[in-house]
């Protein structure tokens, strides 16, 4: 984005309330999916507010404020779709499995004391495995690791260079694995 003008910034910040406006009016707020909080949605919204700062054209037709409005509800609306093509929505494991249900997620897993794992007990018992394995299976170890931080599969390919689905094959060959140490220990 280039430098905004003084102009522009004044226009912007004369203008904020199309945000808060808008993300409300416009799209669905969802704090269990990543990037459509509403801060998440607020910051795309005031980055298009800039954009049509920039833009804007007195001597094109229309007011400001119904201008920025709709290169504000596009973008979100881009934005969502998006973010909805690659994420889920979080399944947090102390929420009741079904509307009415007594059962949190976490109570359904056998091993009721895997919620004792901090992230880093995760990722610390992840390294010390992945230092006894070789070949695919260690890869299949440091992909399950990016993947707990966030990493999605293709992200996990870019960085190996490989394809995604060796990636998928990687790590299901570890979590067979771990399953497999799981059953004997």
């Amino acid at each position: 984005m280039a430098v905004m003008s003084i102009q522009e910034r004044e226009l912007v910040e004369k203008h904020l309330y199309l945000v808060r406006g808008t993300v409300l009016g416009t799209v669905s707020v969802n704090e269990t999916v990543q990037g459509l909080g509403y801060d998440d949605l607020y910051q795309i919204g005031c980055e298009a507010l800039c954009h049509a700062a920039q833009k804007y054209r007195e001597d094109g037709g229309a007011a400001f404020p119904t201008f920025a409005g709709i290169v504000i509800k596009n973008r979100l609306i881009s934005h969502c779709r998006k973010i909805t093509k690659v994420q889920k929505p979080l399944e947090y494991m102390d929420a009741p499995q079904a509307a009415g249900s007594e059962l949190t997620f976490a109570e359904t897993f056998p091993d009721q004391n895997y919620h004792a794992l901090s992230d880093a007990d995760t990722f610390f018992f992840l390294s010390e495995t992945g230092k006894r394995c070789s070949g695919t299976t260690r890869k299949g170890i440091e992909a399950l690791a990016l993947k707990c931080r966030g990493h999605t599969g293709v992200e996990i390919a870019a960085r190996y260079g490989a394809p995604p689905n060796h990636v998928a094959a990687w790590i299901s060959k570890a979590t067979r694995m771990l399953r497999e140490e799981k059953l004997t220990a």
